[in-house]
């Protein structure tokens, strides 16, 4: 799969932008090229852009990686559609409930007049990634579609055709609105502001001096009011089309990502850390909402004075129903990045991340259980060896063990190990290893009651281990570390393949075939036990952060960009496994055919479900960094509600 993403850091930002045990039971699962998602749900991509008709039930929500959603009821259930090009989408505007424009990455425009039971790519003059689209007029044949480079592109047919506008700049341009078919106004970056009086003939340029970049627009209705937000707090206004513009102070330097106005009067913006900021009074003064936790919203839509959807990072929407003083999400699951997920079978699976968590399921993933641990430590690794005893590692030396296949977990305190841990396994229930920054080597005889440092002879942080067998187990860390054990872990002794790169995942099938993978694309393979280690070309210079192999010739590798990787010949070719999300990856299991899950940033956690075709893998330039994995600051604790219908009926369709 290919992505197609801005060219630069600012259009990404400013386009993509949230002791209980808490049973999360998952009812709507989009399966997209393959994948099946099973949290955040309905899918977790970023949403730019969501937009309803006016009866309030029919919707539609677009993202990244070629999202689009569909609702008939109000947002309480969406179903996934397909689109005709597997690209980023970020503007959306709906004419009706069944006519509705999407636009995105590298000039991409696609329509549908059946209510997305088909959509229809239309060519367009540009290849630029365009942000933002809008119509106006009785008959909304007229739109505007704006992007990167200063790129205006129109239409005077509902968006069957385009043509090129000349905008003057060079700037990327970050939303467009129009108050009817003459009078309208482009926002973008370094404080970009053009309008017009008749219909993009002419574009006047009325850009702030060294400016922060504006990133939306909206009319109020069809009057020549207008209110432009942007970075830093910014709002501007207009009653005259734009000739002239006045500053309006909110008293507070948040970042702004859009704006929308109902009528003349009532308005809404959005922005970073979960702000919403509504007015009624035309823009003059706006006064802020709370959306209790701090996500990213960078889209905001109302049909009516009380109705209203707002969506953005991971996948996340939410709805009010009282003007915006109240919300509720509309979409389930944890958005807490998640660095490790463990299979056992195809039906017993853990995974761990941000704050502590730990997800269990017995069902294949199809209901996972968000169990309580005693620390909010971020964790890194988990391991099982049976159905009943199993280790988790994190950050400040932190190891948790679970005898009752993880439906509760105890803290295991390790005198004078404050140090961050990457790695743990197990060969059997007794003996096992963890690992961590500054060559921390910790081991138990116990089954993890008690542990003991091993001198290692290094100070590299080692960031995964794995037994070949009882004697022999293997070591991988930063600046290209590989140490291997011949008595169970009393001594270690470094293997030099001259290799510098940051290894990150490590696993051995059985006592001779194992695999490394790590930094620019780096994989590894033993046949001996880890005495030798042989070079394999992956195809890729990017990080591979995990790896899992169902046999010893059948694997699967996951990455940054949501890259999945496989091979069935022992690593001799790999091949790209189209991917259903770009974000980066840092987990994967893989029991064979279809039980295969992988995990990453953002909560995500993907099913393989069915066959998935393969690529051939491109060489593309890489990242060359040490992954951290961050804390959302989505965190769902404390958690948006969940909405639910008034009267739990389901709307005609």
């Amino acid at each position: 799969m290919f992505v197609f993403a801005p060219t630069t850091k600012i259009f990404r930002r400013v386009c993509g932008c949230l002791s209980l045990t808490v049973a999360v039971t998952f009812n709507v699962c989009a399966q997209v090229r393959g994948w099946l998602w099973q949290n955040p749900l309905p899918q977790g991509n970023a949403i730019y852009a969501v937009r309803f008709a006016s009866d309030k039930r029919h919707g539609w929500a677009v993202g990244s990686d070629g999202a689009i959603l569909r609702t008939y009821d109000g947002g309480f259930e969406w179903a996934a559609q397909t689109a005709p090009v597997v690209t980023t989408l970020y503007g959306l505007f709906i004419k009706d409930k069944n006519n509705a424009v999407a636009v995105g990455a590298r000039g991409i425009v696609i329509t549908t007049e059946s209510g997305g039971v088909r959509w229809l790519r239309r060519e367009t003059p540009v290849r630029d990634h365009l942000a933002s689209v809008a119509f106006a007029g009785k008959d909304l044949t007229h739109g505007w579609a704006v992007g990167t480079y200063g790129c205006i592109i129109a239409t005077t047919d509902g968006g069957r055709t385009w043509r090129a506008q000349t905008s003057g700049v060079r700037a990327h341009l970050y939303s467009v609105a129009f108050a009817d078919e003459r009078v309208g106004v482009v926002v973008g970056d370094r404080g970009t502001l053009l309008v017009t009086a008749d219909g993009g003939a002419t574009w006047q340029n009325k850009s702030l001096p060294n400016g922060l970049p504006l990133t939306g627009a909206a009319f109020a209705a069809a009057t020549k009011r207008a209110c432009v937000v942007g970075y830093g707090g910014v709002v501007l206004r207009t009653d005259d089309g734009g000739q002239t513009w006045t500053r309006v102070d909110i008293f507070q330097p948040a970042d702004l990502l859009s704006v929308f106005f109902l009528d003349e009067h009532n308005g809404w913006a959005t922005g970073n850390d979960g702000l919403v900021l509504a007015t009624g009074d035309g823009g003059t003064t706006w006064l802020p909402v709370s959306v209790k936790t701090s996500p990213r919203l960078s889209t905001i839509f109302f049909a009516d004075d009380q109705t209203g959807w707002a969506a953005g990072r991971d996948g996340l929407i939410v709805r009010t129903d009282d003007g915006g003083l109240n919300w509720r999400r509309l979409t389930e699951g944890g958005r807490d990045d998640l660095a490790d997920i463990f299979f056992l079978d195809s039906s017993h699976g853990w995974a761990v991340g941000a704050h502590g968590r730990v997800l269990v399921t017995a069902s294949g993933g199809k209901r996972w259980s968000v169990r309580l641990t005693p620390t909010d430590a971020r964790l890194t690794r988990v391991f099982f060896i049976d159905d009943t005893h199993g280790w988790a590692v994190g950050e400040h030396g932190m190891i948790l063990r679970s005898q009752s296949g993880g439906l509760s977990w105890e803290k295991i305190a390790v005198p004078d190990v404050t140090v961050d841990l990457f790695g743990i396994n197990f060969v059997d229930e007794q003996h096992g290893m963890a690992v961590g920054a500054r060559g921390t080597i910790l081991q138990t005889a116990d089954g993890g009651a008690t542990w003991h440092a091993r001198p290692s002879n290094t100070l590299t942080w080692l960031e995964d281990v794995a037994y070949a067998d009882a004697k022999h187990a293997t070591i991988v860390g930063s600046q290209g570390t590989i140490m291997r054990t011949d008595d169970g872990g009393e001594n270690w002794h470094f293997i030099d393949l001259r290799a510098k790169e940051w290894l990150y995942g490590l696993t051995f099938v059985d006592n001779l075939r194992g695999y490394i993978v790590g930094a620019d694309g780096i994989i590894l393979r033993t046949d001996d036990g880890g005495v030798k280690w042989q070079d394999q070309e992956s195809g890729l210079k990017l990080n591979l952060f995990a790896i899992s192999a169902a046999s010893r010739d059948d694997a699967l590798v996951v990455g940054d960009q949501g890259r999945v990787l496989q091979t069935k010949d022992g690593g001799a070719t790999w091949r790209e496994v189209a991917g259903a999300t770009s974000v980066p990856l840092y987990g994967v299991a893989y029991r064979g055919g279809t039980a295969a899950w992988v995990a990453g940033r953002g909560g995500v956690i993907l099913r393989r479900a069915g066959t998935i075709d393969t690529v051939a893998l491109p060489k593309i330039p890489g990242l060359k960094r040490k992954p951290k994995l961050q804390t959302s600051d989505d965190s769902l604790l404390p958690d948006i509600p969940r909405a639910v219908p008034a009267d739990n009926k389901r709307p005609p369709t």
